[in-house]
């Protein structure tokens, strides 16, 4: 039953019977003891297998591409305009009823009005020869893409890396958003409905999509539920009336599970999903692919917002969040700009000494640390730009940070240690006291005498440092010791 708790009774009775969570329709059983889609397959053998040649209207189909819980798809040739086109013939059951047709024939109606390059395009509507009962199946003639589907992705056991991810999440946003304005909610986003092609994201199967204006009709039989379990939103699942925040949650669902390789919540069942889309809160993304930038796995996670008015407010707020969460163009910081970061830092921890004395040097430490193990910037790099990462651009955390300045002030430090065992902290302080700005003299007087006095030490300190010059990602020893990069962070054109 999933690890929340039970939905109501009314969505409980709807769907008692489930044929799993990946299907597209949620169905009860029928009166005579088998379920509605046995019926279904039974009922749609007129058309589901049609060989290469079989005519409908002007068009001949060639071969059979794929079939789904709408219909069966087929490429055909227009012999009218001498193009190919794909063709689906909808499920036979789904075109007995008048209201169904009527729905069905609105519905393809209003997506064929809908002329924006991420929408597949609707061409025609018609109808198959009559069968020896007299009944005719419609079928839909539609613009055919040459690509795959993102389903393909997760088929092959694969993700989408972020930032082919967050564009075509915007390609998506933007024909959903044209959908909205014609009226229209799609009410199955999911990756299976997506195609790609040379990088171009359009929306396919609008099969179950639900005019605005219509309050009343459902395109299902009684005891039905529209709409794929992985990807559902919350309101659709009880049967609420829904808007464009509905298609808002499948995107969001979607885009989890293209990251991660999971969608947001798996089950045994329909029902025990759906559960969980109700009751649960959605696992933040990051939790799941670290990898993903923190401001495009906020955005999927708000997607994932239970409340729709928890989600965007508008298609227009989404795309413009995404648009906001392009990744920065890294190049690697280069020695010289380093060099003056250390430079800054180093004034700023004068100055602080100047003021309050040896303390100075702990905190001075103890801050470096904790801004490069949050955030990547001390005050000196994030002026020029600069930020320390991981190698993957993650956070470097706090225990690498520790261990990042320990190292690369090793020298200073062992120094210091030094001066503290065999004179005392006395001569410590006095030391100390000598690196405040005012006594330039005396500082120059103490790095001579250290570089003398520890002459391999500090020939090995600098080669260390020097490292950065000639290595291809700019990595100093202390770098490659502790699994960190400095870059430079500018914003992506």
């Amino acid at each position: 039953m999933g690890r929340g708790a039970a939905p109501d009774e009314a969505l409980a009775d709807t769907i008692a019977s489930d044929p799993g969570p990946s299907t597209s329709t949620v169905s009860a059983s029928t009166p005579d003891g088998r379920r509605a889609s046995e019926r279904i397959r039974d009922a749609e053998t007129s058309l589901s297998d049609a060989p290469a040649g079989t005519r409908l209207d002007h068009f001949r189909l060639l071969r059979k591409l794929g079939q789904g819980g709408m219909g069966t798809v087929y490429v055909a040739h227009d012999e009218s305009l001498d193009r190919q086109v794909a063709i689906k013939v909808l499920r036979d059951e789904l075109t007995r009823r008048p209201e169904h047709e009527d729905r069905f024939l609105r519905e393809a109606r209003a997506q064929a009005r809908l002329n924006h390059p991420n929408v597949v395009h609707i061409y025609y509507i018609g109808r198959s020869p009559p069968r020896p009962d007299g009944h005719r199946q419609l079928f839909f003639a539609m613009e055919l893409i040459g690509g795959r589907s993102l389903e393909s992705v997760l088929d092959h056991g694969q993700t989408l890396d972020p930032e082919t991810a967050r564009r075509y999440m915007i390609q998506v946003a933007q024909g959903l958003r044209a959908a909205w304005k014609a009226g229209i909610v799609h009410r199955d986003v999911k990756p299976a409905n997506l195609m790609v092609e040379d990088g171009y994201v359009k929306i396919a199967d609008f099969g179950l999509a639900k005019p605005v204006e219509d309050e009343g009709a459902h395109i299902t039989q009684q005891g039905a539920m529209v709409g794929s379990p992985l990807y559902m939103a919350p309101e659709q699942a009880r049967g609420h009336h829904v808007d464009f925040h509905a298609d808002m949650y499948a995107l969001g669902a979607t885009f989890h599970h293209l990251l991660a390789g999971k969608p947001p919540f798996e089950g045994r069942s329909s029902l025990a999903v759906i559960a969980q889309h109700l009751s649960e809160p959605a696992p933040p993304l990051r939790t799941r692919a670290p990898h993903v930038p923190e401001p495009l796995a906020r955005i999927v996670d708000r997607l994932l917002a239970k409340k729709p008015e928890d989600r965007f407010a508008s298609y227009d707020a989404l795309i413009a969040a995404l648009e906001a969460a392009a990744p920065r163009t890294t190049s690697y910081a280069g020695f010289w700009t380093r060099a003056a970061a250390v430079l800054i830092d180093s004034a700023l921890a004068g100055g602080l000494i100047a003021l309050i004395g040896w303390p100075a040097i702990p905190l001075h430490l103890l801050y470096v640390t904790v801004a490069i193990g949050l955030t990547g910037q001390t005050i000196a790099k994030a002026l020029l730009n600069v930020r320390v990462t991981r190698l993957d651009g993650s956070r470097l955390g706090l225990p690498r940070a520790l261990a990042r300045t320990l190292v690369s002030l090793w020298m200073p430090i062992a120094a210091g240690i030094t001066i503290l065992r065999y004179h005392g902290m006395d001569d410590l302080r006095a030391t100390i006291e000598q690196l405040q700005p005012h006594e330039l003299g005396a500082v120059q007087e103490l790095v001579v005498a250290i570089a003398v006095s520890h002459g391999f030490l500090t020939l090995l300190y600098a080669a260390g440092l020097l490292l950065a010059a000639f290595h291809p990602q700019k990595r100093a020893l202390h770098d490659l010791l502790v699994g960190s990069v400095a870059t430079y962070r500018l914003r992506a054109s």
